[in-house]
């Protein structure tokens, strides 16, 4: 675990720009105790990967784009694991991983969000967006104009838990930003309760499909059991 303050400036500004809740702030890797060995192999394996340049950004590769999905049953570790994941990524990665020109340059790299948080924020547009709001948007989408604010890493967590009133609109949303965040080039890590093969029923064949192509399937089983019990 890490201080925050501790960090460099360019390296703290990043932690506190993502969206990270205070009770996993300045979790890594190396902290999550009760994930099992080999998924935990597998992550770092995913993050070194990214470091080198395989998955942000990587034009012509097959790689390109290609995220992470955490699946589990509730309390397994989901949101923590993938918190620790893209804090190791804000404390350890090079400039150049983050495809940064300017080593001055202020960037939002990273960004942690709920799936009904980004629903909510989109929905927001109607009544009129504030300029954060949009640029934090724009950004997940990788679409934002500067592109400092592009987030190379995302985390939308709890995926599936909208699922009890999902809607067309719901469905089409969570397809678009997956496309959209994949066509350019920049992972997402995902935490669901919904198993890869049930997803044709909730969110159509195509997203299904789609997902295969683009996440590592990684089910979490904490060695503890229910870890909020």
């Amino acid at each position: 675990m890490f201080k925050v303050d501790d960090l460099k400036v360019r390296r703290r500004t990043w932690v506190k720009m993502a969206g990270i809740p205070l009770a996993r702030l300045g979790w890594t890797l190396s902290d999550c105790k009760d994930v099992q060995p080999d998924t935990l192999k597998k992550i770092k394996t995913w993050v070194a990967g990214a470091n080198q340049g395989l998955f942000i950004r990587a034009t012509g590769k097959s790689s390109c784009g290609k995220g992470l999905m955490f699946y589990g049953t509730p309390g397994q570790g989901k949101t923590t694991l993938a918190l620790a994941t893209l804090q190791e990524i804000m404390t350890t990665f090079s400039l150049e991983a983050f495809d940064v020109k300017d080593s001055n340059t202020l960037i939002r790299p990273c960004y942690f969000i709920t799936y009904s948080g980004l629903l909510d924020l989109k929905g927001s547009q109607i009544e009129g967006w504030s300029e954060d709001q949009e640029v934090i948007y724009e950004g997940i989408m990788g679409e934002c104009a500067n592109d400092a604010y592009n987030i190379r890493v995302l985390i939308l967590d709890d995926v599936g838990r909208e699922h009890a009133s999902l809607s067309g609109w719901q469905k089409n949303m969570l397809h678009h930003v997956l496309r959209t965040r994949f066509n350019n080039g920049l992972p997402t890590i995902i935490t669901t309760n919904i198993k890869r093969e049930d997803w044709a029923g909730l969110y159509g064949d195509s997203t299904e499909s789609f997902v295969h192509e683009i996440f590592s399937y990684l089910p979490i089983e904490s060695s503890r059991g229910d870890l909020r019990k």
